[in-house]
């Protein structure tokens, strides 16, 4: 084989494995820099809000979720479609609980709702964002593009030098 035919082969590899990196790149190596993480029934305990040994609830206990917003996300970034319940039914926000979507802080409102059941467990969905998420829908949409772009190039130099050898080679 040809020193030229040679290379053409080798620098075709190349692309080719480059192309590969970026379309695992793309697939999802870095995908929550382009998209927001959701929790699902994420369990939250509520026996700290509890008055004593009754069902009521204390409104001024304050309780956490586990990936409030920090930093930038505060203002950027806060939480988003937020589903708050317990086993058999879902509360209402502002009835009976309070979500600070910039805090992650929870306050339960003293409600029939809320007093209806002696499980100290409830649950929380949300979607927040992870600390390399961008805020802006122009960041997440040039990255997308440009790793893509790359992929799709490096795959199109690569069909080309093959393509390139399958000619010089006499087949076609």
């Amino acid at each position: 084989m040809a020193d030229s035919q040679m290379n053409k082969l080798l620098t075709g590899f190349v692309f080719l494995i480059i192309a590969v990196i970026f379309v695992g790149i793309l697939a999802g190596a870095n995908v929550d820099t382009w998209s927001k993480t959701v929790v699902v029934d994420e369990v939250i305990d509520i026996s700290s809000a509890r008055l004593g040994t009754t069902l009521a609830i204390n409104p001024g206990v304050n309780l956490t979720i586990a990936n409030p917003p920090t930093g930038y996300k505060i203002e950027k970034c806060p939480l988003t479609s937020i589903t708050y319940g317990n086993s058999t039914a879902d509360y209402t926000v502002t009835t009976d609980y309070t979500l600070s979507t910039t805090t992650g802080v929870l306050n339960l409102v003293n409600t029939a709702t809320v007093n209806n059941t002696i499980s100290n467990n409830t649950y929380v969905d949300y979607t927040y964002c992870s600390d390399n998420y961008l805020t802006l829908g122009w960041d997440r949409t040039m990255i997308t593009t440009t790793y893509g772009l790359f992929a799709l190039g490096a795959f199109g130099i690569a069909l080309w030098l093959f393509y390139s050898l399958y000619k010089d080679s006499g087949f076609a």
